[in-house]
């Protein structure tokens, strides 16, 4: 197990190239401040990832999560993480690659004002599959998860996202918002997803939705009479669909990975 840990009172940024079987223990102690980059690229075998994750009190960890394995792998990230009070988990998770895509994350939200932003992008092609879980549980009073998917389709590529968003009993003046929105770039595409929410507190705010939806033919068309070809015209749409992410991860290679993706 490879242990990355942050001293109290201090900031650090890490990149970490991973293209194997791996676990990570991770700590952000005290006052403290991590930004993690996590880099996936594997041409010919399977994978198996696992983070351990602690946030101490008044931590902050900013986890970008950049998938790009062969696309004839089957690989499984999985992240656990348990936040003190005060403290907030960043995660961005960009999955491109991979035959099949098991993306899980459990966000255990145990102190007061602990927060959780999830922000995931997935494009996929041909037959690639990605199978997504995300749940934020809140176990203390005034605890805050916002949990956001957008994904685009093409080929015969599929998507299943399962969301959950658990405000227990203690948990009073919490908030959690969940959404998966996906478009299919062909008729051999499907998305699939079940957000749920189980709230056992009634003094809360909580919201949950999904929609999936096809490229609109008449933005197509607006797009290709200013002068692009069909390929970027749907690049363009795309983009647009998944700006707000894009916005919040501000990272350059992205605009390549879905140039790449799309045809």
């Amino acid at each position: 197990m490879k242990e990355i840990i942050v001293p109290g009172n201090e900031k650090k940024e890490l990149k970490i190239l991973v293209n194997d079987n791996e676990d990570f223990a991770i700590t952000v102690n005290e006052n403290s401040e991590l930004r993690l980059m996590i880099v996936y690229t594997s041409e010919d075998k399977d994978s198996k990832i696992n983070f351990n994750i602690n946030l101490r009190e008044n931590s902050k960890l900013d986890f970008i999560n950049l998938q790009k394995f062969s696309i004839t792998t089957d690989n499984e990230i999985k992240r656990e993480a348990k936040l003190e009070k005060n403290s907030s988990f960043n995660l961005f998770d960009l999955n491109f690659g991979g035959k099949l895509t098991n993306s899980n994350v459990n966000a255990n939200l145990d102190g007061e004002n602990s927060r959780f932003e999830h922000f995931a992008v997935f494009i996929g092609n041909k037959e690639q599959k990605f199978d997504f879980s995300v749940n934020a549980f809140h176990n203390a009073p005034y605890t805050y998860s916002n949990m956001l998917t957008k994904g685009a389709l093409n080929d015969k590529s599929k998507s299943f996202y399962k969301g959950l968003i658990k405000i227990n009993k203690n948990a009073s003046n919490s908030n959690g918002y969940q959404k998966h929105d996906a478009i299919l770039l062909n008729e051999n595409a499907e998305s699939n997803s079940i957000p749920k929410l189980e709230i056992d507190n009634n003094e809360v705010r909580c919201t949950h939705g999904s929609s999936v939806s096809q490229i609109d033919e008449d933005k197509m068309f607006y797009v290709m009479s200013r002068g692009l070809d069909e390929k970027e015209a749907k690049i363009t749409l795309v983009k647009g669909f998944l700006q707000e992410i894009i916005d919040k991860v501000n990272f350059g290679e992205l605009d390549e990975l879905i140039h790449d993706k799309i045809k």
